[in-house]
């Protein structure tokens, strides 16, 4: 089995991934991917895209690392290969980009080349915050991507037939200048370890354009109105080299409108975004390169024939009204069954927990009190009141994606536009849920492998009954 290493760059990356990580949870499979190795780029540490990222796959790992059962809820695996999921920058913490390119030490000449080429307020910009929507400050200081030891260690890890996907935005100053940059040294420099391997692999990536504005705030360095000039900049460059060149071998675009508003943040923890539809969907991007085969062939004169795929996702008309999955193309009818199971596992354990300590069931499994107070069970809850929350952020977003209602009047009044079926049994409400718990046959050996099963294989059968999925 192979691994999937994603480098998610800036807050639009953390913000993939998290999405990324309650598909996961809910079980969508990655084809022959069992194992993603997450690589955050940020020189804005206190993000609070990026922490709350980081805290979400931690939660997820916790229980993921506990089980053997691996055809259901946390099926993939999450490596941290590297501290707290994040690639280091060298030399930027508490220091303004005059202090980063020594520009004191310069000669009056290249001085002057250099304040034609950036202004005071660029020179004097803290590295702390990220780069403002500035990328040519930032590809002068992720130049160095190659020659961090984290990145080398990543590089010693790589392996035949792993893959590397790429996400970032291109309306920014963290994401637009580091695509390109972390692109040419995957393809190019022969000083990194296993570049033989690393030159030739599978590599995809998700560009988002414009989906969101700030606030018209003076003294901050981020301005909406730049974000559309910006983006035809990037994406010029990108069609002469990246696309030109035949760098990648999938390349995937998302946007939207500009009608979301967020405050203006140059970073911090207060820069921390609803979750928004265009993460979620941008994390099926991720699926779509892990499932599917983009690799370059030899053509019939045994030359390397080299070919960007590029794709892009449409929706169905919706007019004003909240997305739901009736608005989705069928290519990604795929996500229905687990996210409807994950939700209803999670109602399950916020509402009829009392009721199911008390089945028979419990004690036929072994999950006593000692269980319920165990440290599993309760990253499990934290992992699903994690999921409860992404749904209803999104929900509630200026640009809503309502595809379940996190808190339903009704146990399987749960998925948007899509009426539970009615079915040929007495029992109503959680008491068919028990049902469907106390009929569940579980082969594993472990407490913590059959709570899981238990649970993945009675929603199942609920969502096939009830939604007929």
């Amino acid at each position: 089995m192979a691994k999937l290493y994603i480098f998610a760059i800036g807050g639009t990356g953390s913000r993939v991934l998290r999405s990324l990580t309650m598909l996961l949870a809910g079980g969508v499979d990655l084809g022959n991917i069992n194992e993603i190795c997450p690589i955050m780029i940020d020189p804005d540490n206190a993000n609070a895209s990026l922490s709350k990222a980081v805290s979400i796959m931690y939660d997820y790992k916790n229980v993921r690392d506990n089980l053997t059962f691996t055809n259901g809820f946390f099926k993939v695996a999450i490596d941290k290969i590297l501290p707290n999921f994040t690639l280091p920058l060298n030399d930027t913490n508490n220091k303004s980009f005059k202090d980063f390119i020594d520009f004191n030490s310069m000669s009056e000449e290249n001085k002057a080349m250099v304040k034609m080429l950036f202004s005071d307020k660029n020179l004097n910009s803290s590295m702390d915050v990220g780069f403002k929507g500035n990328p040519n400050i930032g590809s002068i200081v992720l130049n160095q991507i190659a020659t961090v030891k984290e990145f080398k260690d990543f590089a010693n890890n790589f392996r035949q037939g792993d893959k590397i996907f790429i996400i970032s935005s291109i309306f920014g100053g963290t994401g637009a200048s580091g695509f390109p940059l972390l692109l040419k040294t995957l393809r190019y420099d022969n000083t990194i370890p296993n570049f033989n391997i690393i030159n030739q692999a599978e590599i995809g990536a998700l560009t988002v354009l414009p989906y969101f504005k700030v606030d018209q705030n003076n003294n901050s360095e981020i301005d909406s109105s730049t974000f559309i000039s910006k983006t035809k900049s990037a994406l010029a460059y990108y069609e002469n080299n990246v696309v030109g060149n035949n760098d990648i071998n999938a390349l995937y675009y998302l946007s939207d409108d500009m009608s979301n508003s967020y405050e203006n943040c140059e970073g911090g923890q207060g820069q921390d975004n609803a979750a928004h539809l265009i993460e979620f969907f941008g994390a099926t991007a991720i699926v779509d390169f892990a499932c599917n085969n983009y690799a370059w062939h030899l053509d019939g004169d045994g030359k390397l024939n080299k070919q960007t795929s590029n794709m892009e996702l449409g929706l169905s008309d919706y007019g004003n009204s909240a997305i739901s999955f009736e608005h989705f193309p069928v290519a990604l009818n795929y996500l229905k069954e687990p996210l409807i199971q994950l939700l209803l596992f999670a109602n399950y354990l916020q509402y009829n927990f009392r009721d199911f300590k008390n089945q028979g069931v419990c004690s036929t499994y072994g999950f006593d009190s000692s269980f319920f107070s165990s440290t599993f069970y309760n990253n499990v809850n934290k992992n699903l009141q994690n999921y409860k929350a992404w749904l209803q952020e999104m929900k509630d977003n200026n640009r809503p994606l309502e595809i379940l209602i996190p808190d339903p009047d009704y146990v399987f009044n749960l998925v948007k536009d899509i009426k539970p079926q009615e079915t040929w049994s007495i029992k109503k409400g959680y008491a068919y849920f028990d049902n469907k718990l106390n009929g569940i046959h579980c082969k594993s050996n472990s407490k913590t492998d059959r709570f899981i099963e238990v649970f993945f294989k009675a929603t199942k059968k609920i969502v096939e009954k009830k939604f007929k999925m």
